[in-house]
């Protein structure tokens, strides 16, 4: 593996990585570093914003020092305003965790959503998203920033360690570089004791001398027996379990973006991605006017028969708090997998069908039908959680979850629907919808 760029700026990332995933690990998975200190301890979300302010600090620099800058982005077609926009969002969440630290049932979810907006960050500021921004793609962009771009690297930090660079002399040949001999190692360690015998025979003698001189070094040598004896040895256990659980972290955070900065462009584009599915482009529109008509049909039943419901007050009414909540539970999940099943298809003809669904005017009323169904029933989950169940019964942190869920589904009806009559990059305004909504709603207490 060849490192492409600045040699001496991908050793120094690599040494430093080493750190940073110590201080992940001890300071942060486990807290053991922070264990003794009250505050420390229970204020967990304020070690996240501090780590993720300095490791974007980090993220930032090697970039700059890689030559990968924000005009070289929009020199390669690639988004240079979303990188930002995504480092805003670690940022809004790390200070939301730092001032209230996580929400009564969304420590999970926080979780996972800043380190996901993290790598997703680092995808952008490296210029590695297949399309050079967010979009349709997000699948395939997450699959990179998890698994391709870090396994491809699986080695990219031994090389930038470990492997020196050629010299060559005025003639373009190769330099050897210099070895250290046994010789030289065997002459080392030889003075080193030799040192060691003189220094203590000095020592004894100016004790003899100085009593002042004496005392210092009776209490120095007494301390490091005391250090090697028991803490030292505490110390060293403690730290060799941080250590062995740091480099699995620090290789992961390396290969992510040294490797993404080091090849400069993402590993799969999108232009690779559609001749390698190329042949995948078989079914004819009438199997989409099969599959997406029957569906249509079903939801209909199913909206014929949620009108009853509300008629006849067995809908949008519940007597009591548990027969809402099991309501407004019940809807959310069902709109959840409805809304996946309409992506799904949508996700599934754009791989498989001759034409994308919206490119036919017959399969373009299908599919908006399609997804004014989903609209629908988002709205309709919308009025059982927000308009009666948090209405009635008041807000919990899990209500807002659910509500900041439905929420971005309607917008990414909304967003579909407008992208079937008019070209609009939908897809990439609902991914940084939906990201900068949950780091401004993190940032309130409730």
């Amino acid at each position: 593996m060849e490192i492409k760029g600045n040699r001496a700026v991908f050793r120094w990332a690599a040494i430093i990585s080493y750190v940073v995933g110590f201080i992940y690990v001890k300071y942060m998975a486990w807290g053991g570093g922070m264990l003794d200190n009250k505050f420390w301890s229970d204020h967990y979300g304020l070690r996240m914003c501090i780590f993720g302010v300095l490791f974007m600090l980090c993220v930032e620099l090697f970039a700059y020092k890689a030559g990968v800058t924000y005009q070289s982005l929009a020199d390669k077609k690639s988004s240079r305003v979303e990188p930002l926009i995504f480092l805003g969002c670690v940022l809004l969440q790390s200070i939301g965790l730092a001032v209230w630290n996580f929400h009564e049932d969304w420590e999970l979810a926080q979780i996972f959503f800043w380190h996901f907006t993290i790598i997703y960050y680092i995808l952008a500021r490296t210029g590695s998203l297949a399309a050079g921004r967010s979009g349709i793609l997000f699948l395939l962009d997450c699959f990179q920033g998890f698994c391709v771009i870090p396994v491809m690297n699986i080695f990219l930090r031994v090389v930038a360690v470990f492997k020196r660079e050629a010299k060559h002399d005025e003639n373009g040949n190769v330099v050897p570089g210099k070895k250290i001999s046994a010789k030289t190692v065997a002459t080392i360690l030889i003075s080193l004791f030799i040192a060691l015998i003189v220094c203590m025979y000095a020592f004894v003698q100016l004790s003899e001398a100085s009593e002042t001189f004496g005392k210092v070094g009776d209490t120095f040598f007494i301390n490091l027996d005391k250090f090697f004896k028991q803490e030292f040895w505490d110390y060293t256990v403690e730290n060799i379990v941080y250590i062995i659980g740091s480099i699995p972290v620090g290789w992961f955070l390396f290969s992510l973006v040294g490797g993404a900065l080091n090849n400069n462009k993402p590993y799969i584009t999108r232009d690779g991605f559609e001749e390698e599915t190329q042949g995948c482009h078989q079914l004819p529109a009438y199997s989409a006017y099969i599959i997406i008509g029957s569906v249509c049909l079903l939801y209909t039943l199913f909206l014929g028969t949620s009108i009853y419901d509300f008629v006849n007050h067995k809908g949008l009414f519940a007597a009591t708090a548990h027969e809402a909540s099991v309501r407004a539970v019940g809807s959310f999940w069902s709109l959840i997998r409805v809304v996946l099943l309409n992506f799904a298809i949508l996700a599934a003809s754009c791989l498989f069908s001759r034409k994308v669904l919206w490119e036919e005017k017959i399969t373009r009323i299908l599919v908006t039908v399609l997804f004014v169904f989903a609209l629908g029933f988002a709205i309709l989950a919308a009025c059982n959680l927000c308009g009666v169940y948090i209405a009635i019964f008041g807000i919990t942190p899990r209500r807002i979850m659910s509500s900041w869920v439905v929420m971005n589904v309607i917008a990414w009806c909304i967003l579909l629907i407008v992208r079937f009559y008019k070209k609009i990059p939908a897809a990439q305004i609902g991914i940084i919808l939906a990201a900068v909504s949950f780091a401004a709603v993190v940032c309130f207490k409730f």
